[in-house]
């Protein structure tokens, strides 16, 4: 895992609020003081001092700060694995974790291996639930609600206070993320588009541009130049 810049720090004020966002490449954030939690697809995350979330390209996400706000150090990784899914990790000694960051962040690998992964937060069952059948399904989401027993105005409240997004922008993101491991393969846009659950070829195009800033044939061939970079790399 190698680092492509300096590192930059970041402080936001107690009470403060970042809107789901995304970054074209993927980093590794270390929190300093304060708390926040973050909120994507993947849940939410409380994040306090020591605590490193590593995300990847593209990742969609917002903050929430809490009472005392928030400072962290950040570093932009090299393009690596373009799994969506970001992680959090519990660094053994945050002096330590400052000085990779700021010092020698190719060391970061050697950090994380010694890092205790996070847990993320219990939720109730029926949110995961409701999540699967929203990126699987095309149902109204007030169905889909209805069926596990729970309200569809109780389930959009329930689900924005998880994720930090509407259930429609969820069901959106869910689906880009089965586009972007789909384009690591061999499967033609438009199938990427079918399969992933996008109207057509056309929406999966205007949502990728949207995400990624690129088109899909574009985004693909970045990704198997990763790929194949890695593969290049192993043997």
């Amino acid at each position: 895992m190698k680092s492509i810049g300096s590192a930059y720090r970041t402080r936001h004020e107690r009470g403060a609020t970042l809107a789901t966002h995304r970054h074209s490449a993927p980093y590794a954030a270390l929190v300093l003081d304060g708390d926040y939690t973050e909120s994507s697809l993947d849940g939410p995350l409380p994040c306090r001092p020591g605590t490193l979330v590593l995300h990847p390209a593209f990742h969609a996400h917002g903050d929430r700060f809490g009472g005392l706000g928030a400072s962290a150090i950040n570093i932009e990784l090299a393009a690596g694995s373009f799994e969506p899914a970001a992680s959090a990790w519990e660094v053994h000694d945050l002096r330590e974790a400052v000085e990779v960051f700021e010092r020698c962040p190719q060391r970061l690998s050697e950090l994380l291996a010694c890092a205790r992964p996070q847990a993320a937060p219990e939720l109730p069952d029926w949110q995961g639930e409701l999540l699967r059948g929203m990126a699987e399904s095309e149902h109204e989401i007030g169905v889909l609600a209805r069926r596990l027993g729970v309200s569809a105005e109780h389930a959009s409240r329930a689900l924005s206070r998880s994720y930090g997004m509407s259930p429609r922008a969820l069901r959106r993101e869910a689906r880009w993320r089965h586009a972007l491991r789909l384009l690591g393969g061999a499967l033609p846009l438009a199938e990427v588009a079918a399969v992933a659950g996008f109207a057509d070829q056309s929406h999966l195009h205007r949502i990728v541009v949207a995400h990624a800033g690129c088109t899909p044939a574009r985004l693909r061939r970045q990704i198997k130049y990763v790929q194949d970079r890695q593969l290049a790399i192993a043997a």
